[in-house]
C-alpha cells in the first residue's frame, strides 16, 4: 500500500481503504457528519491519489483528441471537460477530466484507473508527443459544498463568480504555482486545487483554518463523497468502470457522436446498432433493509440482475443503490426485489436521478 505525501501527512489513524494500490481516507470522523458538511458547508477532500498526466509536444492536442470521446481540438485555453477513454473494443478505460493550457494538456484520471490510463497513453504514444506522469509531484485538493466559493475566494484576487464551470486559472499562492479550477462531482459548488506535493500540507492546513462562524470547513473522506456523488448520479469509475460497456453504464452523454473518429469509435457504433441486454439503473430502499453489493435483483423466482453499489443517504433517510439489470426492467418507478445473502427478499424501487436537489442549486455566488 502506497500513499501520496499529502495523504500520509493527514491520514493519521483515520479509516482508510486502498484504490489501485494507494491508500485513501474513507472517513476522518463520522461519515454522516462529513456528508452534512458537503451538503451544508465546505468539505475539504484529499484527491491526491488521482492520476495527473501531462502531455506536451508538437501534436499533443491531436494525439489526445484521437483518444477521447469528446472534441477537444477547439477547446479554449484554461478550459476543462469530462470525457471518456475507450479501448479498441469500446470498453471504458476511464472517465477523465482534461485541462487545456497554452502548451500542454493535463489529464486527471480516477484513482482506480490511473495505471491503466498511463499505460494506454504510452501504448499509443507518437514521436512528437511527450507523456509525463506528475501524479507523485502534484497534489489535488477538492472543495465541495454550497459555500465552497467562499473558501475559494480567499485564494484568488478576482471575483470568483466570474470563473465559469469547467474553467481554471493559474495563480500564485505564497510563491507557489497553483491551478485553481471550478469543477466538482457532488452537484454542489466545487473547485479543485492542484499544487506541488511538497507544499500541499501547508495549503491543506491553511484552508482548514479559513473556517468562520458562518461556514463550516471540515476534512471529508471518500465514503461521504461517494454518497453525495450517488445522489446526483455522478459516475463513479470504481463501480461503473468495470465489466460494463458504454451503453450498459449509461455513459452515452459523455460521447460526441458527431465526432468523426476516436479510439473505440467503430466498436461503440456497432454496439449501438446491436443494442444491449442489460443496463445500470438507480434504486431506493428502506434504510433498515439489508442489501449489499453483489446481491441479486429478482422478479418472482427469476434473477434479473445484481447490485453494484449501495449506500445510506442521511438527507433522504433511505438507502440508494445502483444495479445492473436486464434491459426490460431498466426503467424508473417500478418495484423489484433484492435478494440478500441470508436469502431474504427486500423491496427496492427503481428511480431516476437526481435523488436529491443540492443546496447549491438555489444559492447564488455573491
Amino acid at each position: 500500500m502506497k500513499t501520496t505525501l499529502l495523504t500520509k501527512n493527514i491520514m493519521n489513524d483515520h479509516a482508510c481503504r486502498v484504490a489501485d494500490g494507494y491508500a485513501v481516507v474513507s472517513a476522518y470522523t463520522d461519515v454522516n457528519e462529513e456528508y452534512c458538511v458537503l451538503r451544508g458547508g465546505v468539505g475539504l477532500i484529499d484527491l491526491s491519489s488521482v492520476g495527473k498526466i501531462k502531455v506536451t509536444g508538437e501534436s499533443h492536442v491531436e494525439f489526445i483528441n484521437a483518444l477521447v470521446t469528446k472534441e477537444i481540438e477547439f477547446l479554449d485555453i484554461e478550459k476543462s471537460l469530462y470525457t471518456l477513454l475507450l479501448d479498441g473494443d469500446g470498453q471504458v478505460i476511464d472517465l477523465v477530466n482534461v485541462y487545456k493550457t497554452e502548451d500542454a494538456i493535463l489529464i486527471e484520471t480516477s484513482i482506480t484507473k490511473r495505471s491503466a490510463v498511463l499505460a494506454w497513453l504510452n501504448e499509443r504514444k507518437v514521436d512528437d508527443v511527450e507523456i509525463e506522469d506528475l501524479s507523485e509531484m502534484l497534489a489535488m485538493i477538492g472543495l465541495e459544498g454550497p459555500y465552497a466559493w467562499k473558501l475559494g475566494q480567499r485564494l484568488i484576487d478576482f471575483e470568483i463568480s466570474s470563473l465559469p464551470f469547467q474553467a481554471f486559472v493559474e495563480i500564485d499562492w505564497n510563491g507557489h504555482h497553483v491551478f485553481f479550477a471550478r469543477t466538482g462531482v457532488t452537484g454542489e459548488y466545487g473547485y479543485k486545487i492542484i499544487v506541488q506535493m511538497d507544499v500541499a500540507h501547508q495549503m491543506w492546513e491553511t484552508l482548514l483554518g479559513y473556517a468562520d462562524e458562518d461556514v463550516k470547513v471540515q476534512a471529508v473522506g471518500m465514503d461521504a463523497l461517494e454518497i453525495a456523488m450517488m445522489e446526483v448520479r455522478q459516475p463513479n469509475m470504481t463501480v461503473e468502470g468495470n465489466e460494463l460497456t458504454l451503453y450498459e453504464a449509461c455513459l452515452e452523454w459523455l460521447v460526441s457522436f458527431d465526432k468523426e473518429d476516436f479510439a473505440g469509435f467503430d466498436a461503440i457504433h456497432s454496439m449501438r446498432e446491436q443494442g444491449v441486454k442489460q443496463r445500470l439503473i438507480g434504486f431506493v430502499t428502506n434504510p433498515d433493509h439489508m442489501l449489499d453489493a453483489n446481491d441479486s435483483v429478482v422478479v418472482e423466482d427469476t434473477n434479473v440482475g445484481k447490485v453494484l453499489q449501495i449506500c445510506y443517504s442521511p438527507s433522504l433517510d433511505k438507502k440508494l443503490g445502483l444495479a445492473v439489470i436486464q434491459e426490460e426492467f431498466s426503467v424508473s418507478g417500478i418495484d423489484l426485489e433484492g435478494l440478500n445473502q441470508n436469502g431474504e427478499r427486500v423491496l427496492i424501487q427503481t428511480q431516476s436521478s437526481p435523488y436529491t436537489f443540492p443546496k447549491s442549486w438555489s444559492i447564488k455566488i455573491i
